[in-house]
């Protein structure tokens, strides 16, 4: 954008300077515009001006791939705490790489990616003052804690309220937070449980003022039984340092396993061969994992039984408690590989079928359905679906091609 802006303002000067110079100027914007094709965009950056922080907040956003061409989809929100563009990149890239139709894997939904930007993370992420470190009681670095309820408010009633209203979002949203951001998102489950449904905690800072959370996840964990979530939970290894890191986080998940929510659901695993600076990167990958397990289609299951795409939906909404149909494109793809790769035209076509009942608007599914149903010979059936295409889109030439192709063939065997 900066090279934009300076491209700009030296073509503006042009007047005043030789014609030789003038070319050169618009020869280099040109060259600079042709380079921006080459460019991966992946987020934007934005500031929020916020009355419950008293300060501006910078946040970046990635969108999905299918965000600006889906025009009715809506997308869970993932808010991941310590977001600087290195925290950025990590997870928008890793989310992305884990919803790839093109490479057959569908283990997450596309999320939108929202990422903060600290100012002073031990005031927001910290939910007492206190200058307790494990066994030292003097840590100067910690005397603004203890305002992570503040931050709370920030995301709920400022921050959360201008996404949902800028981009097309689900009511459940994702919280991911690493040391003091999970301690943050800790706090959040306790105390304001409403406000995510997925919980990725990675390496929570269990240690701040004496294991609180422990303590305070007794008091709360032991009455409440409409808990509605699904949570992660990544340790490192910091044996070396302290084992209490280890058994803090050991008893706050048995705690979660006891509670009697019905809708509760969690994971908790040890990466021993990480550390708490390193754990980040397999923690993400294996807690979205874990988190949207529900949602992940197997493609050597479906071209088994494509009737699992049927209690597809009932099933999200069960246990990841969204609205959502098995993924179009996904879907078709899969739809081709039985066609082409494993020769199961039967299967091709009831996989096509179940999409073209999902999204009878799609041109692209009755397509899809015409080619299998010509596959298998169903020449009439193949007719229909070309037919069904110029109702949608009366000017559509392939399908009239192919349509006046099959009823030459009709003719040509009558």
């Amino acid at each position: 954008m900066a090279t934009i802006r300076m491209i700009s303002s030296v073509i503006l000067t042009c007047r005043t300077i030789p014609t030789i110079i003038c070319f050169f100027i618009f020869s280099l914007s040109n060259s600079f515009a042709q380079s921006l094709d080459n460019f991966f965009v992946i987020g934007q950056r934005y500031t929020i001006n916020s009355k419950i922080l008293n300060e501006s907040r910078n946040y970046s956003v990635y969108l999905p791939a299918s965000y600006k061409n889906n025009v009715d989809k809506k997308y869970i929100v993932a808010y991941v705490l310590d977001g600087d563009r290195s925290k950025f990149l990590e997870v928008s890239g890793i989310a992305q790489s884990m919803h790839s139709d093109a490479n057959l894997k569908l283990q997450i939904p596309e999320l939108i990616i929202v990422s903060i930007e600290n100012t002073d993370r031990t005031k927001n992420f910290t939910p007492t003052n206190s200058l307790n470190y494990l066994d030292k009681e003097d840590i100067t670095a910690f005397k603004s804690s203890g305002k992570a309820d503040d931050f709370i408010r920030f995301m709920e009633n400022e921050l959360m309220v201008e996404i949902d209203k800028s981009f097309r979002t689900v009511p459940q949203s994702m919280i991911i937070g690493h040391s003091l951001g999970g301690l943050f998102a800790l706090h959040c489950l306790l105390e304001n449980p409403q406000l995510f449904s997925y919980y990725l905690l990675i390496d929570p800072s269990w240690f701040w003022d004496h294991n609180y959370i422990g303590k305070r996840s007794k008091e709360v964990l032991e009455n409440r039984v409409d808990l509605k979530a699904r949570i992660y939970i990544a340790l490192a290894n910091n044996m070396q340092e302290d084992k209490r890191h280890y058994q803090w986080g050991d008893q706050f998940y048995k705690l979660l396993k006891e509670n009697k929510s019905p809708d509760l659901k969690v994971d908790f695993r040890y990466f021993e061969d990480e550390k708490h600076l390193t754990v980040t990167i397999p923690a993400t990958y294996y807690g979205l994992r874990y988190l949207f397990e529900p949602y992940n289609i197997d493609i050597n299951e479906v071209t088994k039984d494509p009737d699992i795409l049927v209690n597809y939906s009932a099933k999200i909404k069960k246990e990841l408690f969204f609205d959502t149909k098995p993924d179009q494109s996904f879907v078709n793809t899969i739809g081709y590989v039985a066609l082409y790769d494993r020769e199961l035209p039967d299967i091709a076509i009831s996989i096509f079928e179940l999409n073209t009942k999902n999204y009878p608007q799609s041109i692209n599914v009755w397509d899809s359905l015409a080619e299998a149903y010509t596959v298998r010979g169903y020449i009439d059936k193949a007719k229909k679906c070309y037919e069904k295409i110029l109702t949608l889109s009366p000017t559509n030439n392939t399908a009239k091609t192919k349509l006046e192709e099959l009823n030459s063939k009709t003719k040509q065997r009558n």
